[in-house]
């Protein structure tokens, strides 16, 4: 019954997770974030500051380390591969300690290796997918680069505890490995909080299909961390095997999906083939039981056993549904597909998953409710889906978007590496089948000598996963020689679209809805063109052609309320963009950091904003994504809230000093004395009588006839003539 409870309870949980992700906690939000960036940034205390906070660090650690398991899970693989040709080839290293066994030791490592590189670096390419739709950095690089080193460590101490206690270290009742389940809990559970508080930077945009994946993958993966230290403190056999099936058939899984689907799109420009497809992936992933790693439930009963095999019967359709919607996504630009190293190595995975899952289904269910008689088979299935499958999406991370990340292009042999996995992979795991099904004809036979029948294909399969080796090695170089030798390219992150072209068919849909299928502000939409549906899905989004209306010429738009109490503020002082910037850049570098904004703003009685707040108003105008605010870019942007909300610009008087009122004083004297002179000029003068004129002495006289423009020579008698004949 612990079986059943313990999926009820995951079930529920999974329910409750995606409510709250999509609808939020009200008016909690805010608070949980702001204690969720606490614990990022200040618990750790000064161990995150050991790493940097540059945009894109925490997926290139995890990448990193990623790579460097990678390369150990490959050379061990091939030890373990050559081993089985040649039991007593390594005897000779016994003389410095070295003291071989059967095998399991190596193949024990060599699954935890291959598991931890899996899933490094595809979380580290999940970080890229999850940054880049959303359009914001992580909420805190720092700690995620902190947490993927906590996580080799962790891997490594348990691989020592596994050595000193004879490689018996996670078999059920062990009570050690409830504090280890519970110390790697801790670890997903930060990096879960990271995720969240960076998809709350997305606004009112749907959460994107690799954000699903990937935090779901991560929600699942700490139920299973706990659901281990409960089972194993408690002896609850069957709730252990449950969080097993969780973390070894669900995680991988859903991390590969996440990544494909980002690396594919991302590089045909063509969105996810069908949204139906995706769904079914999705939530199908997570109800039922892949088909790998599937282990003996000998201690459950008949109906325990009868549902999980219906159960891992349909946990073929969502590798079907997700590998058919991948492939089908690739079909309109394939020729992008063959010229990125990245996007081939997903196109194989993607091609190869469905063949493995099936090969692990029949060969699965013989361990989980049948007779065993195929284990050994069903372990060289779980290992190859690890080493092949597993691979390939790793490298179409490390391809596609560890350059992302690091902002560098790509450099390397990374396209020979994938072909070399691609090869190499199926031919070994081929040969490897071949043996473990003749070896198997050779037991029922009861032949006395089975191994000398069999030592062509160990021979042979070990030469073929030679490649598998050097393609890992290559795949390493590639990345080392990219983050020293690569050329700088733009930041990994940003709200464009890899979607250049969208065609719109008749039918209905939101602008929502076509956000949700990657359909960017940038995107061309293409309307009036139809295609038909094949299989009952389409390559089109449906939307009805009305929403070509020339007569719709505006959009809802909303700006941040404090930008634009802001312009507000300027435009009613009179205060031009330039006149504020030359303000607040107090250390006259030409740019504004977050803290001479933040601090503008508190002076100017503004807002008093938290780092967080006055972080995101940056990044609203923050064009080139350097962090700091230069004039371009804030005047762009108060410019564009004055335009669509109408403020109008009053312009500032300022006031006059005592001197320019004095030289104004002066200036309104003389313009009216001016003023005067021209008016006198203009009007007529008129004469005194002759009475007047003999009172007046000759000069007066004179002067009289000059202003009536008379001649003034001659006697006093004669000007007086004059001027009263005029």
């Amino acid at each position: 019954m612990s079986a059943f409870t313990t999926s009820a309870i995951l079930l529920v949980s999974l329910l409750l997770f995606t409510h709250y992700m999509q609808k939020g906690f009200g008016g909690m939000s805010k608070p949980l974030r702001q204690f969720g960036k606490f614990l990022l940034t200040k618990a750790a205390g000064p161990a995150a500051d050991l790493f940097q906070e540059r945009e894109g660090s925490g997926a290139k650690t995890w990448m990193q380390t990623g790579v460097f398991w990678l390369v150990l899970a490959g050379i061990g693989g091939f030890l373990s591969a050559w081993h089985n040709y040649d039991p007593a080839a390594l005897d000779s290293l016994s003389n410095i300690g070295w003291s071989y066994d059967d095998g399991s030791a190596l193949h024990y490592f060599n699954e935890v290796a291959m598991t931890t590189a899996i899933f490094a670096i595809l979380i580290g390419g999940s970080l890229v997918a999850h940054s880049r739709t959303v359009g914001a950095k992580l909420a805190s690089e720092a700690n995620a680069s902190m947490i993927a080193m906590a996580w080799t460590a962790q891997v490594l101490v348990g691989l020592v505890l596994c050595v000193l206690d004879h490689w018996d270290f996670l078999t059920y009742g062990v009570k050690e490995a409830a504090l280890y389940g519970l110390v790697s809990g801790f670890l997903v559970l930060s990096l879960l909080v990271n995720s969240l508080i960076t998809m709350g930077e997305r606004g009112n945009s749907p959460i994107s299909v690799p954000s699903w994946f990937f935090i779901l993958a991560l929600f699942t993966l700490l139920f299973s961390r706990f659901a281990v230290a409960l089972g194993e403190t408690l002896d609850w056999t069957a709730t252990v095997w449950m969080a097993d099936i969780v973390a070894s058939g669900w995680i991988p899984l859903a991390l590969m999906f996440g990544v494909g689907y980002h690396v594919l799109s991302h590089v045909t420009g063509q969105p996810i083939w069908s949204g139906s497809l995706t769904k079914a992936s999705m939530f199908l992933l997570f109800v039922t039981v892949p088909p790998f790693f599937l282990t003996e439930s000998s201690h459950a009963d008949n109906l325990t056993q009868s549902i999980g095999a219906i159960l891992v019967t349909m946990g073929l359709m969502p590798v079907m549904a997700a590998s058919t919607n991948m492939l089908y996504t690739i079909r309109g630009n394939a020729s992008a597909v063959v010229e990125s190293p990245g996007a081939t190595a997903a196109a194989g995975g993607a091609i190869l998953l469905p063949v493995f899952a099936l090969l692990g289904y029949f060969t699965g269910l013989n361990v989980m409710v049948g007779d065993g008689s195929l284990a050994n088979v069903a372990d060289t299935v779980n290992s190859s889906y690890l080493y092949v499958v597993g691979g390939l999406f790793a490298l179409a991370a490390l391809f596609h978007s560890y350059p992302l990340a690091a902002g560098k292009s790509l450099t390397g042999s990374a396209s020979t590496a994938s072909w070399l996995v691609i090869g190499g992979g199926l031919f070994s795991t081929i040969l490897f089948l071949m043996g473990d099904w003749s070896e198997n004809t050779l037991v029922e036979a009861e032949v006395e000598d089975v191994s000398s029948g069999l030592s062509g294909f160990a021979l042979t399969g070990a030469f073929a996963f030679y490649g598998v080796v050097i393609g890992f090695i290559l795949a390493a170089n590639s990345v080392v020689k990219t983050l020293l030798f690569g050329n700088v390219k733009s930041s990994s992150t940003g709200s464009n679209s890899d979607i250049s072209a969208y065609t719109l068919v008749e039918g209905t849909t939101t602008i929502r809805a076509l956000f949700g299928r990657g359909v960017g502000i940038d995107t061309t939409l293409v309307i009036g063109e139809s295609e038909e549906e094949s299989s009952g899905s389409s390559t089109v989004i449906e939307v009805s052609a009305d929403l070509h209306n020339d007569e719709v010429d505006e959009f809802p738009v909303t700006f941040d309320e404090d930008l634009v109490t802001l312009t507000k503020w300027l435009c009613g002082r009179g205060t031009t963009t330039a006149q504020f910037f030359a303000w607040a850049d107090v250390d006259d570098s030409g740019e504004i950091d977050m803290f001479e904004f933040a601090n503008a703003l508190k002076v100017a009685d503004i807002a008093d904003l938290p780092p967080w707040d006055i972080e995101n108003l940056v990044k609203v105008m923050d064009i080139n994504s350097d962090g700091r605010i230069n004039l371009p870019e804030l005047d762009l942007a108060l410019l564009n809230i004055r335009n669509t909300l109408g403020i109008e610009f009053v312009p500032y008087e300022e006031e006059s000093t005592e001197e320019e009122v004095v030289e104004e004083e002066v200036a309104e004297e003389v313009e009216e004395e001016a003023t005067e002179e021209a008016e006198e000029e203009a009007e007529p003068v008129e004469a005194p009588s002759k009475a007047a004129l003999n009172k007046m002495k000759k000069a007066e006289v004179v002067d009289v006839a000059e202003s009536m423009g008379l001649d003034t020579s001659g006697t006093k008698a004669d000007l007086i003539e004059r001027i009263t004949q005029a």
